[in-house]
């Protein structure tokens, strides 16, 4: 716990990026030294950058890492443009939207070399940036990472007869670890219900119908731009089988990793253990360490004791 009067080292900020053709107001925090290795942080759907707070006061990190998080147009603090009647249409999230806004963005901030990474949908979007624009990032971690997320573009995620709210962070609550932090599974469902009516189901329109890349992995140019597929042992939409197989049909540049006693949110679920195990991840991006990544980190691997205890998992029957 903080003491009381104490200032976090994040500020605040907005950005004006040109994404089709129109302006939009992002508004993105960061902390950490201007000339350091930008880490360019994407929250996952319906969400918002207070996804990232624990990583942006992470002095560990921040000494070495420009540490940026946004949030996309629509979500957040990122507000539609106000020369559009934007009221008039669904909001539908596309590959090309997507990949469009990043690109922009780090150009806007003039970030040089940085590196990118997401969660969820922002974990998906990394094949499309490996194919799209594999020279504009120095690597990309695709957190919670598959070819192929089908199944939850779904009615009634926006509909009169739902509190789309409080069933938007429900839908989540499974996907975390079960002895993931209570106080921190919960905040992220709170997160959840911050956002605005049709986001999280116009996000999930390139979640689960538009990403579909299992025709396509010989495209994605990891061996221009290093890529890390990295899945949570407790995601049961992108497990770390399918993480394994994507990279499996990436082939050289592409590197899987599996999350132990961790979800399908690690950067909000369990910040503390997520944490330890992205300094590995980024030591081997930076070549800072010797050891060869692992293919399962745990948390016995980053000196992290669970508390409570993972409760005990029944073998499957043979």
């Amino acid at each position: 716990m903080a003491e009381a009067g104490t200032i976090e080292p994040i500020t605040g900020k907005y950005v004006h990026v040109e994404i089709g053709g129109v302006d939009h107001r992002i508004y993105f925090e960061e902390n950490g030294p201007e000339d350091a290795i930008p880490l360019l942080c994407q929250h996952t759907a319906g969400n918002n950058c207070q996804e990232w707070r624990h990583l942006l006061t992470d002095e560990e990190i921040t000494d070495d890492y420009r540490v940026i998080a946004h949030d996309l147009p629509f979500h957040g603090k990122s507000v539609p443009p106000t020369t559009q009647s934007w009221w008039e249409e669904d909001f539908k999230m596309t590959a090309e939207r997507f990949t469009e806004t990043l690109v922009g963005l780090a150009d806007a901030l003039e970030l040089k070399d940085p590196i990118y990474m997401g969660s969820s949908m922002g974990g998906n979007i990394t094949l499309e940036l490996a194919d799209w624009y594999p020279d504009r990032f120095r690597a990309l971690i695709g957190l919670e990472c598959g070819a192929h997320s089908p199944g939850f573009y779904i009615d009634w995620l926006d509909h009169p007869h739902v509190n789309t709210t409080e069933v938007n962070a429900y839908s989540c609550w499974g996907l975390m670890a079960p002895q993931s932090p209570e106080q921190a599974r919960r905040e992220t469902m709170y997160l959840y219900e911050q956002g605005a009516t049709g986001v999280f189901k116009g996000d999930l329109y390139y979640y689960s119908v538009e990403h579909d890349y299992r025709e396509k992995l010989d495209q994605v140019k990891a061996d221009e731009c290093p890529l890390y597929v990295i899945n949570g042992e407790y995601d049961y939409l992108t497990t770390p089988k399918d993480g394994k197989e994507t990279v499996e049909g990436i082939g050289d540049g592409a590197v899987a990793v599996e999350m132990a006693e961790i979800g399908h949110f690690p950067m909000s679920e369990h910040p503390k253990l997520f944490n330890a195990y992205l300094k590995e991840i980024l030591a081997d991006i930076t070549a800072d360490q010797d050891e060869v990544l692992p293919d399962r980190l745990t948390p016995e691997d980053v000196g992290i004791e669970l508390s409570p205890p993972a409760p005990a998992r029944e073998k499957a029957t043979e």
